[in-house]
């Protein structure tokens, strides 16, 4: 096994096992011997999003995506830093570009998950415990997690989950007819799910 898989391999396992830094380290040796290392790079992207810095990660997937422009998952990680930044107009061009290279149906719904995930922790985490998003506190914070859980729906309507926490954020950003919209579609997605 050559030295550049072996490191590539020690930063997966730090990375795995949570420690993210020690995962950068590794990471940025691999890159300085072979800064075109497309999974490096991807690799590197994930541990910067898991430390709460989409900013860079967004560096790291973009450049895989110049590299590697035909993997869906570039994109959608790519996708998924932009929406953190509360960016969705280009989340969504991101999206759409992993949705034409990667069309099952299971994919899609994943990434829905994924990306209603990323909503529903913009939501619960606040003050000097969020490690998700750019900060934003108040009604900021709520129209931050509306634009990602919004987007959770559009790419797979079936999520309940999501329906649900756009309830709560209507009913947090004081709109009582949208509130209600989301909790009867919520209540006809279980049904839906349930029959």
């Amino acid at each position: 096994m050559s030295t550049l898989l072996a490191a590539f391999n020690e930063g997966v396992s730090h990375s795995m096992s949570g420690n993210h830094e020690a995962a950068l380290k590794v990471f940025d040796r691999v890159l300085s011997q072979d800064p075109s290392h497309v999974l490096a790079l991807s690799a590197k992207g994930s541990s910067l999003t898991s430390l709460g810095r989409p900013r860079e990660a967004l560096k790291c997937f973009e450049r895989a995506i110049d590299l590697d422009p035909e993997t869906a998952e570039h994109y959608r990680n790519a996708a998924l830093c932009q929406l953190e930044l509360d960016e969705p107009e280009s989340a969504r061009s991101l999206l759409e570009e992993a949705l034409q290279l990667n069309t099952e149906l299971a994919w899609r719904e994943a990434t829905a998950v994924e990306i209603a995930n990323l909503g529903e922790a913009l939501l619960t985490e606040s003050g000097k415990h969020r490690t998700r998003g750019i900060g934003l506190t108040g009604k900021a914070r709520y129209r931050h997690a509306r634009h990602v859980l919004e987007m959770a729906l559009e790419l797979y309507p079936a999520l309940t989950e999501a329906a649900r926490s756009l309830a709560d954020v209507w009913a947090h950003l004081g709109d009582t007819e949208k509130r209600d919209q989301y909790t009867q579609l919520a209540g006809r997605l279980l049904r839906a799910s349930a029959g």
